[in-house]
């Protein structure tokens, strides 16, 4: 990091601000005389238009929220940090800060044209590690993750207690942010969020930087006109659209959830970037067993798997196990095996079709470009796998178990593992977690299966 004070050490520092609110531009100078801001005029959601913004390509249909109800100052916000990020990336910095113009800094950074010994110690501790994404401010108070040093956490994948409000980039990251941004589908927070799990984020344990308490006026985000002709239901429920952004009955809308929404019920300690994930799985302040009937096999997994291992799911269904999977940052490909074909209970007790099926999966694992799904028998693409370090088998008998670890066997390495998610059909010998779940290593099957005829 550089020694320009007045920027706080970093190149330069963009503040996003809205036209119309040349009274936030002049709180934020007057409070911080010391600081140089680089002002960046915001996209004013009362200037939208929806069905202009559609052509254009600039938002997706199943653009996503948390709350469940997007206003248009909602995409007029996302585009605001898109158009900072491209100023930036512009003007040719190794690296910028971005702040919202709501916020205020809880404590000087700099004073006399120095900066101030415990904000000079935040920047020197993180210089230590090669980061992407920085958080010097969060919108709820908590810290969790992985603790760095006396400042710092390694967050949790998608915690979303990070904010969108005072938050640094690198060079290199702005341009991941802005080549993946368009057409937009998140909200700016959530949208950083999810980078958590692929580039190396850290967030600072006190905010540095806060936003004032008093939102009655979002100067970003304040609009009366809710865009709702491609949603259903709120937040809780999740996504409600195929892939091509069409709304889904209600049926299934219960069942679909969005990625966000999975991560909030059943991952909210599992998920780090690759190069800390280990840390987040095995650290046991980190994990709750109980989210999910998966996590206490993750966590022995990421102990014994080597990095960059491949998979086969058995059955994946609606994908939320192999949403976990893809989230786990140990597998370089997740090959999903599902023929979404004939009778099935639960398809019966919602009342879904396999088309149901095939487009909750979708929504469930579409930010993990290492997953392949792959609609066939499992007999039939057996042969088609090869050097597969973990077989995962879903909600099948031990009859069955036992015919795909037989067809499965070859192509498993010799220090490959084999798990499941049913406890009353588990192969004898396997290590049983509480949580429901089994896991057993190859080596320790040969005798008890594939001998058997």
């Amino acid at each position: 990091m550089n020694n320009k004070y007045s920027t706080l050490g970093f190149d330069k520092i963009y503040v996003i601000n809205l036209k119309r609110r040349p009274d936030r531009k002049k709180a934020i100078l007057e409070a911080n005389p010391e600081i140089d801001f680089t002002f960046i005029e915001a996209v004013d959601g009362k200037e939208l238009n929806i069905d202009q913004l559609l052509s254009e390509g600039k938002i997706n249909k199943s653009f996503f929220d948390p709350s469940g109800m997007v206003t248009m100052g909602v995409y007029a916000c996302a585009l605001s940090h898109k158009k900072a990020w491209d100023q930036a990336l512009q003007d040719g910095v190794s690296n910028a800060l971005f702040l919202e113009d709501d916020i205020f800094l809880t404590m000087e950074l700099v004073l006399n044209g120095d900066l101030t010994p415990i904000y000079g110690e935040v920047l020197s501790e993180i210089d230590e590690f090669n980061w992407d994404i920085l958080h010097l401010g969060k919108k709820h108070p908590t810290s969790e993750g992985i603790n760095v040093g006396n400042y710092w956490v390694v967050p949790r994948y998608n915690s979303n207690y990070n904010g969108a409000h005072a938050y640094s980039v690198t060079n290199s990251s702005l341009k991941i942010l802005t080549n993946n941004y368009l057409p937009i589908s998140y909200a700016a927070d959530v949208y950083l969020e999810q980078y958590t799990s692929t580039l190396n984020v850290f967030t600072i344990k006190q905010s540095l930087i806060q936003q004032h308490s008093d939102q009655t006026d979002n100067s970003l985000a304040d609009s009366d006109t809710y865009y709702n002709e491609y949603r259903e239901g709120g937040g809780n429920i999740g996504i409600s659209f195929d892939q091509n952004g069409n709304v889904l009955n209600k049926k299934i809308v219960k069942y679909i959830k969005h990625p966000t929404d999975i991560t909030k019920q059943y991952t909210e300690s599992v998920l780090g970037s690759p190069k800390f994930g280990e840390q987040l799985i095995t650290s046991p302040n980190n994990i709750n067993t109980s989210l999910f009937s998966i996590l206490d096999l993750l966590k022995t997994l990421s102990c014994n798997l080597e990095p960059n291992s491949k998979m086969v799911e058995i059955n994946s269904h609606l994908g939320e196990s192999t949403f976990l999977f893809g989230c786990s940052g140990m597998f370089s490909n997740i090959y999903a095996v599902d023929p979404l074909s004939g009778e099935d209970k639960f398809n019966l007790d919602n009342g879904m079709t396999w088309k149901d099926i095939e487009v909750g999966f979708h929504c469930n694992t579409y930010l993990h470009k290492n997953i392949n799904h792959i609609k066939d028998q499992p007999d039939k693409v057996a042969a088609s796998f090869k050097d597969i370090s973990f077989l995962y088998i879903n909600n099948r008998k031990k009859e069955d178990i036992s015919k795909i670890i037989k067809l499965y066997y070859p192509i498993l390495k010799e220090t490959a593992y084999i798990g499941g998610n049913n406890i009353e059909d588990k192969i004898e010998g396997s290590t049983v977690f509480e949580d429901g779940s089994w896991l057993i290593k190859k080596p320790h099957i040969y005798n008890k299966i594939i001998r058997i005829n």
